[in-house]
């Protein structure tokens, strides 16, 4: 689809894409804790066996795939990219948080669960138009792009390493907190990062104003003159 042109850039703007970035890390990262991590968790926490885990990680698969094909384009429409990535964020750091915590009823664990999906799906493409809608040019635009999944195949490759030892360290805590650390950790990283999308916007926004503040005095001179 079209991508809106990028403003000059004012403020926060300047940073966009390492900004960017940094939220398609912490998406990566929830995504660790949803499969591989969640593969440890459900049996420890839950009891699951591995039937119940793969039924799990095809609806979330399902969920993630849904929400990206039905929901996002209204979302967007609704709301804009810039709210429609915050609202992803924020679904992911509840969901992630919340079914880390409940365990029954299972039905509301399951939904919790989804519900992190759902966002993520939500975020993640939300995020990959932003990195498109910030860049200058095709060629900066398709850097840009190949750098955000970069960031993403690199939280893969650490993610899981550093959630199976914060999972780890956590297990001997008193319940319902066994196992939630790397968790709750990844929520509220989520939460600090759901503000990047909202300062892109404002920063867009002083932009516009400041080029028709701009665009008004050249009139004015002219007409003066």
């Amino acid at each position: 689809g079209s991508v809106s042109p990028v403003p000059p850039v004012v403020g926060v703007g300047a940073v966009a894409q390492p900004l960017l970035r940094l939220l398609a890390v912490m998406l990566g990262w929830s995504l660790t804790l949803s499969v591989s991590t969640y593969g440890l968790f459900a049996p420890f926490a839950l009891g699951y066996g591995q039937s119940q885990l793969s039924a799990t990680f095809s609806a979330g698969a399902a969920c993630t795939i849904l929400v990206q094909i039905a929901l996002f384009p209204r979302l967007v429409a609704a709301l804009g990219e810039h709210l429609a990535a915050t609202c992803g964020a924020v679904a992911v750091a509840v969901g992630l948080g919340s079914c880390s915590l409940v365990h029954a009823p299972l039905p509301l664990h399951t939904g919790l669960y989804l519900l992190n999906r759902a966002g993520s799906g939500v975020a993640d493409t939300a995020t990959a138009t932003l990195v498109a809608r910030s860049s200058r040019g095709k060629e900066q635009r398709s850097r840009n792009l190949g750098l955000i999944q970069s960031s993403r195949a690199a939280a893969r490759i650490v993610t899981p390493l550093v959630s199976g030892e914060l999972f780890r360290r956590s297990c001997a805590a008193p319940k319902p907190w066994s196992g939630t650390l790397p968790y709750h950790l990844c929520a509220a990283c989520m939460l600090a990062a759901a503000s990047i999308p909202l300062l892109l916007r404002r920063s867009e926004r002083e932009a516009e104003e400041a080029s028709a503040q701009a665009q008004l005095r050249e009139g004015t001179a002219a007409v003066a003159r």
